[in-house]
């Protein structure tokens, strides 16, 4: 039966006993190197004192099984990163398990499965050796499971802050937000609204980060009646009425694709056109392949790349070494297509 946290020691009474990260004691526990040989004794010796029992794991073949866990499949986004998951798990010879938490249409938790303490145990029972989290919040207690476990754990745009022992997998936020608005003013923008934001997300917060900074470096003032963080799937209706302002608007930056093409059409409901009154850019690319009219801008998010690069970090955790960077940022690359144009007399 696995172990609770109310069954007995802890990770974590081993680790303050030992004077040592719970990171050391979860290698120490699964046979990893990585310390010194008086560390490792301390360690065991904490082990034996406090009887401290590992979860105990599932036997599998002989290939590796990781777990990777997505809050919904409903979106292209998460398509495309599992797209480059399987590809790198092919050809190193791992095997990848998909567990979606919702499959309702919208979100985490509808009708679903909570990512928590049991959820990690179960993982560990079925002998998965890892595990890949892809934009789902990840709360400490998960953390400290994966590390009572000793499965080695890699997020994908998180959207809430992370302790900084998690190694993260995403796209330049903040460079990217910079790209697109230093592309609209290139144009000759200077009313630029930012919409789809959220301040509890990191990337979303980093997309806006990035957003000030571009108009800060062209002198632009920062005016909060063009700017929303209510969350995604917002811009339509903030967009709408950012156009009824007695100074709208000339250009949008939306925080991803679906934002954008919603103020495209509240644009058009308005009674206006895209580009030639109004430009907007996107986030992501994740309809590059789809011939909308018109086509979107938009910041190009190599998603298959960082899906790939999660499966590569996962298995050098599990091998006992360290991610290239705990928090690894994939370059993003401005797309222009035919959304924006230069800004249009009043």
């Amino acid at each position: 039966m696995a172990r609770t946290p109310m069954a007995g020691p802890t990770l974590a009474s081993v680790a303050e006993l030992a004077g040592v990260s719970k990171a050391t004691v979860s290698k120490v526990v699964n046979g990893r190197p990585g310390m010194s040989a008086a560390t490792r004794t301390r360690v065991e010796a904490a082990i034996r004192e406090l009887g401290y029992v590992a979860t105990v794991r599932g036997v599998t073949d002989a290939r590796s099984a990781f777990s990777v866990v997505f809050d919904t499949l409903h979106s292209v986004y998460s398509l495309r990163v599992l797209d480059g998951m399987v590809a790198a798990a092919q050809r190193d010879g791992v095997d990848l398990v998909v567990r979606v938490l919702s499959t309702e249409e919208f979100g985490a938790g509808v009708g679903g499965t909570a990512l928590d303490r049991a959820f990690v145990e179960d993982v560990a029972g079925r002998g998965h050796l890892g595990m890949i989290v892809v934009t789902t919040a990840i709360e400490s207690d998960v953390v400290d499971a994966c590390l009572d476990a000793g499965i080695a754990l890699v997020a994908v745009d998180s959207p809430n802050p992370l302790d900084r022992s998690v190694a993260s997998i995403g796209s330049a936020h903040w460079t990217g937000g910079q790209q697109a608005v230093e592309h609209l003013i290139a144009l000759g923008h200077r009313r630029i609204a930012f919409v789809g934001g959220d301040q509890e997300n990191p990337g979303l917060r980093a997309r806006f980060g990035g957003y000030r900074d571009a108009l800060l470096a062209a002198g632009i003032a920062d005016d909060p009646a063009l700017v929303s963080e209510d969350g995604m799937g917002t811009a339509g209706l903030t967009v709408a009425w950012m156009l009824t302002l007695a100074d709208p608007p000339t250009a949008v930056f939306a925080s991803n694709d679906a934002d954008a093409f919603a103020a495209i059409r509240a644009v058009f409901q308005a009674g206006l056109r895209v580009p030639e009154d109004v430009s907007v850019v996107g986030y992501d690319d994740t309809y590059s392949v789809v011939q909308t009219f018109p086509r979107l801008t938009t910041v190009h998010t190599s998603m298959r790349d960082i899906g790939s690069a999660a499966v590569e970090t996962l298995q050098r955790l599990h091998a006992g070494g360290k991610p290239l960077s705990h928090h690894l940022e994939l370059a993003t690359t401005l797309v222009e297509r035919e959304s924006t144009a230069p800004v249009a007399r009043r």
